[in-house]
């Protein structure tokens, strides 16, 4: 798939507290909130900018109206734009999985 087709999914706006880490002897870690989101990725809105291709993991910090959910996935820097970069996910364990499909069923629901 590539990168036009994976930006073709099914994407919701989402904000949200996340915390981006990447390496391994310098951990850096920054304070973003999402932008969008969807089973293929995620967007950050931060002004800082990891080199493209870099893997990271991404803990996100999902909180509805009734309940709270933390997640963490791994994930590459696809693009930059003036404000943020998108990753793409590598990886997402089934609990993470199930709810973000759960939240862009609903939310696109929302938007028809």
């Amino acid at each position: 798939m590539n990168e036009t087709e994976r930006r073709r999914s099914q994407r919701i706006r989402f904000i949200s507290a996340a915390f981006l880490r990447h390496g391994t002897e310098q951990v850096l870690e920054a304070k973003v909130d999402t932008r969008d989101i969807s089973l293929n990725g995620v967007f950050v809105l931060t002004d800082q900018r990891l080199p493209l291709h870099t893997d990271c993991e991404i803990a996100i910090h999902l909180v509805g109206t009734t309940s709270a959910m933390d997640f963490l996935a791994r994930g590459v820097v696809q693009r930059h734009d003036p404000s943020g970069m998108a990753l793409a996910f590598t990886h997402l364990d089934p609990d993470s999985y199930l709810h973000i499909l759960n939240l862009v069923k609903l939310h696109a629901t929302d938007e028809e």
